[in-house]
């Protein structure tokens, strides 16, 4: 029986029973009472059918409690063995939890002999457990899956040297065997390794998260200076990233154990990109905590350490994170494969019809008034295609039948085919002309936006607030005759310079709180006394602007929503930017497309780079961080389209992206810049990586600054002390 869980409720009864067991100690018998030794395992041997969502599920609980329980081994060797048919009675005895199984890491040379289905052992290992097992289970001999009957070995020493053991939250034996029948598996699952792995991921994912959820408690309760530790922005930052990293690795776990219960092709990926992140981040991250705790840290009853010790004992015994760099490279060695029917195969064709030029990161403003003309063609035909503006009301040229989920379908199919984007100011400006624009604003701006006829720019940020919006000091003061006086200035104005309006948020008034007094105005780019200064990037493009309002005048029709309501508005603007990063997170996949790509023709040693085993290493490790920000703004976008998503989602999505994005390019370039030139042939790519890593600061710094995410996360998701 195959299952995905979609029923959620059943899925935290199942939690919520499994933490209650953890939570004191367990035997493996109730485990067998309560089916979790059967998760993995057919129901014509005991067990419930094939649910390693389930079995991630409680993996997850007891890491978290640090459960001193050994089942995983006998989870996974009653799967393994299911499909031998001798083996039947074994199987079900140990679902039952009435005998024992230790797993051993393949590739240790411990069991030899086999020329054929049987062999011999001879050897030392360690197992979990406090006794020796009656079955010793290897999951990957020279033919497949190996069994050892401990029962008929001769098994002359059983050491427990707890003090010497790494992982201090399981007991574990070292056991001296000779002799005994090893029996090779016939008909093996292949996908019962990778579910050995996800479970050995889930339960590292319980430690982190039951650690980090102590840490922030301790360090709020405790005090320095007068003030809560837990209230320091720096620690507030360290905590966010690690709610971060418990974030990205919980989407990879959920959507790999979620494609081996639908016995999916893309499965063994999944569970390689989950274990690699992991393995790179979650043993440094969790050293970092004991840090963190200062002296109680390095004391042995404070969790930390023993937390540490059981993840690295976990992803070091599950598979050697060398296994799956292949795969995780060869993933990006070409085009992805994309679905190509109904509305996706509309948005496809429309774009290869009329795209104008191919796009480059960080020059997406026109740089000649042909490109300035093709641009607006190309955006009203996004617009008359339905492939922009559908959301909008059928009066203003909506489409009734648009859903959400097409407007990530478009950034998706845009990016594929390295098409201009539409700029955001534009979608942005319409968003509030719709919902709070009056109209005739409405009548005169929204048709225009369609056509390309007019483009937008945002005027919020400022030279002394940048992402503090609450602190603005550009000014608009009421005239007699009901106009406005504007002055002050504005900064970072992305595409100002051949924009024909701005939205402006602008301080009318002082009041109790910051964020009174502000109110939304509509600019002409064009009105007296208003100057564009343009300000040439670090890529060499003109991208934003300053902008200076001293002695612009505009009339009583100007005002965007209520006078002193301009909060309101700018927040109603970041629904805007809720799916952006679901289709910009693709950036990531064409990234690593053109390093593989560069790195298989630069020479090194005089073999391609890609052959080196520190560069795969690197690759890989990028893949993997581009596969974590990749699942979890796809687990953020679906509960974003069910109303379900968290405030602080789009925070850890940015961070995830961004900065994904700033260290491919950077380690793209340092590559090419050691073993240049690029390749013959390959110009393109190392170009367009060239332009990412020049670009990608300006994305970890704009709509809010990385420190910024941080501090939403600290305080929102983790609730820290101000």
């Amino acid at each position: 029986m195959i299952s995905t869980t979609t029923d959620r409720s059943e899925l935290e009864m199942l939690r919520s029973s499994t933490r209650r067991l953890m939570a004191g100690t367990p035997t493996l018998e109730q485990a067998a009472g309560m089916g979790l030794l059967g998760l993995l395992a057919p129901e014509e041997r005991g067990g419930s059918g094939w649910h390693p969502v389930e079995a991630c599920a409680v993996a997850t609980e007891a890491g978290r409690a640090l459960a001193p329980l050994v089942w995983t081994d006998s989870l996974v060797a009653a799967a393994a063995l299911s499909r031998h048919a001798p083996l039947g009675d074994t199987v079900e005895a140990l679902v039952a939890g009435e005998i024992t199984a230790g797993l051993v890491r393949p590739g240790r040379g411990l069991f030899t002999g086999l020329t054929g289905p049987a062999g011999s052992f001879a050897g030392r290992c360690t197992v979990a457990g406090s006794s020796a097992p009656e079955l010793l289970v290897a999951l990957a001999g020279p033919a497949g899956p190996v069994v050892l009957d401990c029962r008929a070995a001769d098994i002359s020493d059983i050491s427990d040297a707890p003090e010497a053991a790494l992982d201090t939250t399981r007991p574990s034996v070292t056991l001296t065997i000779s002799g005994g029948t090893v029996t090779a598996i016939d008909q093996a699952d292949p996908a019962v390794a990778d579910a050995a792995v996800l479970v050995a991921c889930a339960d590292s994912l319980g430690a982190l998260t039951g650690v980090s959820g102590l840490l922030c408690e301790y360090l709020a309760g405790r005090t320095a200076f007068e003030r809560p530790l837990a209230s320091f922005q720096v620690i507030q930052h360290r905590l966010a990233d690690l709610a971060v990293l418990e974030a990205a690795s919980r989407a990879l776990i959920d959507q790999a154990a979620a494609a081996l219960a639908g016995r999916r092709t893309d499965a063994s990926g999944r569970v390689d990109a989950a274990h690699s992140y992991m393995s790179r981040h979650l043993v440094a991250a969790l050293d970092d905590c004991i840090q963190l705790a200062g002296g109680i840290g390095f004391t042995w009853e404070f969790p930390p350490h023993h937390a540490l010790r059981r993840v690295t004992t976990n992803l070091s015994s599950a598979r050697s994170e060398r296994s799956g760099r292949d795969r995780l490279i060869l993933a990006h060695s070409g085009e992805a494969e994309r679905p190509a029917d109904g509305f996706r195969l509309r948005a496809r064709q429309v774009i290869a019809a009329h795209a104008p030029f191919q796009a480059r990161e960080g020059h997406r403003a026109p740089e000649s008034p042909e490109q300035e003309a093709a641009l607006r063609r190309w955006y009203g035909v996004l617009y008359e295609e339905g492939l922009v503006g559908a959301g909008w009301p059928e009066e203003w040229g909506g489409d009734p039948g648009h859903r959400p989920e097409h407007d990530l379908i478009v950034a998706e199919e845009l990016i594929h085919a390295r098409a201009p984007r539409p700029l955001d100011q534009c979608q942005l400006a319409a968003h509030l002309l719709i919902h709070f624009g009056s109209p005739e604003q409405q009548a005169t701006h929204l048709l225009r936006i369609r056509s390309g006829a007019e483009v937008w720019c945002q005027l919020f940020s400022e030279p002394d607030c940048g992402s503090d919006l609450a602190g603005i000091k550009a000014r608009a003061d009421r005239r007699a005759d009901g106009s406005w006086a504007l002055s002050g200035q504005k900064t970072w104005t992305t595409d100002g310079h051949w924009a024909q309006m701005g939205v402006a948020l602008l301080r009318t008034s002082v009041g109790p709180r910051r964020h009174d007094g502000l109110t939304a105005f509509l600019v002409p780019m064009n009105a007296e006394h208003l100057e564009v200064r343009p300000k040439r990037t670090m890529g060499g493009a003109f991208e934003f602007n300053d902008v200076f309002l001293d002695g612009v005048t505009l009339p009583p029709e100007a005002q965007l929503g209520d006078v002193g309501g301009g909060w309101a508005v700018a927040m109603s603007g970041l629904e805007v930017e809720r799916f952006g990063v679901g289709g910009n997170v693709l950036l990531l996949d064409q990234l690593l497309a053109d390093l593989v790509s560069v790195a298989g023709g630069l020479d090194v040693e005089g073999r391609p780079a890609i052959e080196q085993a520190d560069i795969r290493a690197d690759i890989a490790g990028l893949a993997a961080d581009a596969a974590a920000a990749r699942a979890f703004v796809a687990d953020h976008v679906d509960r974003a389209l069910a109303g379900a998503d968290d405030p602080t989602d789009g925070s850890i999505a940015k961070l995830l992206h961004t900065e994904t994005y700033n260290r491919i390019g950077r380690y793209a370039v340092t590559l090419l810049t050691e073993h240049g030139p690029a390749p013959t042939g390959r110009d393109a790519e190392a170009g367009r990586l060239l332009d990412a890593w020049l670009w990608s600061r300006a994305l970890t710094i704009s709509g809010g600054s990385s420190e910024v995410m941080r501090n939403i996360i600290a305080r929102r998701r983790l609730r820290l002390p101000q």
